[in-house]
């Protein structure tokens, strides 16, 4: 009997200190998520400041035209401007012949408005380029935004760029399924119909009175947001701990470690951006594997196929010349190989439709200089944006020789 009750207290025990951590840890992290996070509550003036500032009804977030913002740098302060467009503004005035839509890789965060890639690219070709970009969009967005926006007459080329993660993205509805705490990002996206064509599913909370109404929303989202049950649900802490914490082992071990020992660090007063960003890097590294295995997986890359298909139409109607560009992430080049499934993805669908991967540029580059190690997955410096730069104004000079 003896045994029986040992093994009791040493469950009842592991089960307290899980218990004990998760909801200790998660005032700072809301990538350790319970129960409680099946319903989050928005003060006020949290809504009121994200529908100010960035909510939109159509595409979820956006930035605002005629504003201006800064954010954290990995030296410091990073200040943007957005024109009257709604683009990301460039230091000098150029007849716009281009037109870049995506996330915050075509955005260009992490520097400043002059290193960014389009300004970079403008700069090389003497073409103004209208920089688009907005942080964590997916390509269904992107392409929604492209869509939508009234572009000058004199634009002739329309690009669409985006992260590898963007496969992921595009199957959400609610960010707080697939990024745990990004609670204000609603989004639109598209499923595939039957006959291959796409259907677009309308972002659900389009004013303010829809944040407060979200008890009656999230059970729609959580049968149709893909990510609810295969990641949320799977990584989500509940009674018992010690059972949700053996679904994923390994990497509840290496996550749970890394913040007790942000904790200490933090408690003795050695803490450094290295140990500060660790655990956001697990959380990251775990999204890129995720995102890369979906390359592999028949439905997720039709999706993605369809969405690079109306882009490349719509651009077509429009009269533009349409370019896919991706450029991968520093945890891109650290997590996969040259066999990775997204790689060869591309490849081939670069067989019929206008394509450019960078992920071989970059693998070749001198990563250091190329990135900012930030917890977001590594963003490009500017040095990484002038390879982009540098790549682009090659492939339009020969695409210009070609047409003539």
């Amino acid at each position: 009997m003896a045994p029986l009750i040992l093994a009791a207290i040493a469950i009842v025990a592991i089960e307290f200190s899980i218990f004990l951590v998760v909801r200790i840890q998660r005032r700072s992290f809301p990538w350790l998520i319970t129960k409680a996070d099946e319903y989050p509550v928005h003060t006020s003036d949290v809504i009121r400041k994200f529908i100010s500032k960035s909510h939109d009804p159509d595409l979820g977030w956006v930035r605002k035209p005629n504003s201006h913002g800064t954010e954290k740098g990995s030296k410091g302060e990073i200040r943007y401007e957005i024109d009257s467009l709604g683009a990301r503004a460039i230091p000098w005035e150029l007849e716009s012949k281009i037109a870049a839509f995506g996330d915050s890789y075509v955005f260009g965060r992490q520097v400043e408005d002059e290193e960014t890639w389009p300004a970079q690219l403008s700069h090389m070709t003497n073409r103004g380029v209208l920089n688009f970009g907005v942080g964590n969009y997916g390509a269904d967005q992107a392409v929604i935004r492209y869509e939508n926006t009234s572009l000058p007459d004199s634009v002739e080329h329309a690009v669409l760029g985006f992260v590898p993660e963007t496969i992921s993205r595009i199957q959400s509805s609610w960010k707080h399924y697939l990024e745990f705490g990004n609670t204000l990002a609603f989004k639109p996206r598209f499923s595939v119909m039957p006959d291959g064509s796409l259907q677009k599913i309308d972002n659900l909370v389009r004013k303010a009175e829809d944040f407060l109404m979200l008890p009656s929303l999230i059970p729609e989202l959580q049968k149709t947001d893909f990510f609810y049950r295969k990641k949320f649900r799977s990584f989500q802490f509940r009674f018992p701990y010690f059972l949700s914490f053996l679904r994923h082992p390994f990497y509840n071990s290496i996550l749970i470690s890394s913040l007790g020992f942000r904790a200490l660090a933090r408690f003795w007063g050695f803490s450094d951006p290295s140990i500060e960003s660790r655990p956001f890097s697990v959380v990251m590294s775990r999204n890129i594997r995720d995102a890369h295995q979906s390359y592999a997986d028949p439905k997720a890359q039709q999706l993605l196929t369809e969405i690079l298909r109306r882009f490349v139409e719509e651009a077509g109607k429009r009269g533009h010349r349409p370019l896919i560009l991706v450029m991968p992430q520093l945890l891109d080049l650290k997590n996969a190989d040259i066999r990775a499934p997204h790689r060869a993805y591309f490849a081939e669908l670069a067989e019929t439709l206008p394509v450019l991967d960078l992920t071989e540029l970059f693998s070749s580059a001198d990563v250091q200089s190329c990135y900012v190690n930030d917890q977001y997955g590594g963003h490009f410096s500017a040095t990484g944006n002038f390879l982009v730069a540098s790549r682009l104004s090659e492939y339009y000079r020969k695409e210009s020789e070609s047409n003539r």
